[in-house]
C-alpha cells in the first residue's frame, strides 16, 4: 500500500474546502407596492416561510402605515457546497401614500449610504477587517400586472435609483394575466422604459475578446433579454418532494376549491426559476462585479470630485455603463485619476477632522463660559440674600441666617 500523496492535490483540496466555508455576500432589495407578491417571492426564493407576508399582519388604514426597510438573511448552499450569504431587504408598504416622495428619498438615501460607507472604509490608513460591505447588487422592481405597462409611480421611482443599482424590473402576480396579455404587457413595459430613459440591467450583449467567445453564453444572455421583464409567480404552500428528502415543492394555489396547486419552478408557468438561477448561480459575480467596478466607481468619482447626484427626471446625469467595454473605459480613466482623487479624498477627510477638531474646541470654550456666568450669577445672589439677613441652605432652600442654628 502506497501512503504517497500529491501535495499540489492536497493543496489544491484545502483551498477548495477553504473557498467553499467562505460564504458570498449578495444583497437583493425587493421593491413594489403591498399585494404585488413581494413576500410570497422571497419566501419561494429562499426555499420556505424566511418572512411573513405584509399582508397578514395589517389591522388598520393600509395607507396610514409608512414604508420601512425589513432586512432578512438567509444562508443558501448549491449542490457544491459553495456558500451564499444573501441578503434581503423588503420594502412593506412601498408607495402607500398619496404623496410617495418621502417612499422614494429613504430608499435613494440607504442605497446611497451603503457606497458611503464603502468609501469611508476606503479612505481609512487601517481597515476593519470585519467590515461588512451592505452595498445592493440588484435591485429587482415588481410591477403591477395591469397590461398597461408602467404606471406614474413606477416612472418617478425608477428614473431615482435606475443609475445607483442593476435594476430588473420584474411582473408580479403574473397568473393573472392571459398569455396574450403578458406578452402586450411585456411589451409595452420596455417600451416605457425606454421612452423615459430608464437604465435597467442589460444581460451582457458587449463582444467578448477574441479569446474568450462562448456561443452557448450569447445565446443563453439573448434568451434572458428576450424575457424580460420576467414574469413571476410566488408560492403560496410548501410540500415535501417525494424525490429529495430535504427537497421543497413550491406550490401556487390558485383556487382551493376547483383547482390543483401549480408548481412555480415549472417554466412553462412562468420566469421564477429562470431569474432564480440567474440571481443566484449564472450572473451573481457579475452583478457583484459591475456593482464594484462600474456603478461604484461612477459614484466614487462623482462624489470626491464634488458633484452631487441626481436622480430626479429633468436633471439627469449620463448613465452608467452597463457593458463590459464600458466598465474597461470607466477602469482605465479611474486608474489614471487614482492618486489625484486620493489626495483629495484625503484633503476632504482632513477638512472633516479638522472642523470636527474646531467645534469641539468651540463647544468647550462655550461651556467653560458659561460655567463661569453661572458661578457668578450664584456669587451675586449669595450676596443680596447675605445683605437680607438670609442664606442659602444645602438643599436650596432659602432661610434665615439665624433659623438655621
Amino acid at each position: 500500500m502506497s501512503f504517497f500523496q500529491d501535495p499540489n492535490a492536497s493543496s489544491a483540496a484545502l483551498r477548495k474546502k477553504k473557498t467553499l466555508k467562505k460564504s458570498i455576500n449578495f444583497s437583493i432589495m425587493v421593491i413594489g407596492e403591498s399585494g404585488i407578491g413581494r413576500s410570497t417571492f422571497i419566501n419561494s426564493l429562499c426555499g420556505g416561510n424566511s418572512i411573513v407576508p405584509t399582508s397578514s399582519t395589517v389591522d388598520q388604514d393600509p395607507f396610514s402605515k409608512k414604508l420601512t426597510l425589513r432586512h432578512e438573511n438567509v444562508e443558501l448552499e448549491d449542490n457544491e457546497g459553495h456558500k451564499i450569504s444573501l441578503n434581503i431587504i423588503d420594502t412593506p408598504n412601498f408607495a402607500n401614500s398619496i404623496n410617495c416622495d418621502d417612499d422614494f428619498k429613504v430608499i435613494v438615501d440607504f442605497i446611497r449610504h451603503q457606497y458611503d460607507e464603502v468609501l469611508l472604509e476606503e479612505s481609512r490608513v487601517k481597515r476593519n477587517p470585519r467590515f461588512k460591505d451592505g452595498r445592493i447588487h440588484v435591485l429587482l422592481y415588481m410591477i403591477n400586472p395591469t397590461s398597461h405597462g408602467l404606471s406614474e409611480i413606477d416612472v418617478k421611482f425608477l428614473l431615482h435609483v435606475n443609475k445607483l443599482v442593476n435594476l430588473i424590473p420584474v411582473i408580479g402576480k403574473s397568473d393573472s394575466l392571459t398569455p396574450e396579455e403578458l406578452k402586450e404587457n411585456k411589451k409595452l413595459i420596455l417600451e416605457d422604459l425606454d421612452s423615459y430613459g430608464i437604465n435597467h440591467y442589460k444581460f451582457n450583449e458587449y463582444e467578448y475578446e477574441s479569446d474568450y467567445i462562448d456561443e452557448e453564453i450569447i445565446e443563453y444572455n439573448k434568451y434572458l433579454n428576450s424575457l424580460l421583464p420576467f414574469a413571476i409567480i410566488g408560492a403560496n404552500e410548501f410540500k415535501p418532494s417525494n424525490a429529495e428528502e430535504d427537497e421543497l415543492l413550491k406550490l401556487r394555489v390558485l383556487n382551493p376549491l376547483n383547482s390543483k396547486p401549480i408548481n412555480i419552478e415549472m417554466p412553462e408557468y412562468n420566469d421564477f426559476t429562470i431569474l432564480k438561477n440567474v440571481l443566484l448561480i449564472t450572473h451573481l459575480n457579475e452583478f457583484k462585479e459591475i456593482t464594484h467596478e462600474v456603478i461604484y466607481e461612477n459614484y466614487r468619482t462623482e462624489a470626491l470630485s464634488g458633484k452631487e447626484f441626481q436622480y430626479i427626471d429633468g436633471e439627469r446625469v449620463s448613465q452608467p455603463p452597463s457593458s463590459k467595454t464600458d466598465l474597461e473605459s470607466v477602469s482605465k480613466d479611474t486608474t489614471e485619476d487614482d492618486y489625484m482623487l486620493k489626495e483629495e479624498q484625503i484633503k476632504l477627510e482632513e477638512e472633516r477632522l479638522k472642523k470636527f477638531e474646531e467645534r469641539v474646541h468651540q463647544d468647550l470654550i462655550n461651556k467653560r463660559n458659561e460655567l463661569l456666568q453661572r458661578e457668578q450669577e450664584l456669587k451675586e445672589i449669595e450676596k443680596r440674600l447675605l445683605a437680607e439677613g438670609l442664606k442659602m441652605n444645602e438643599d436650596g432652600d432659602i432661610v434665615k441666617i439665624d433659623a438655621e442654628a
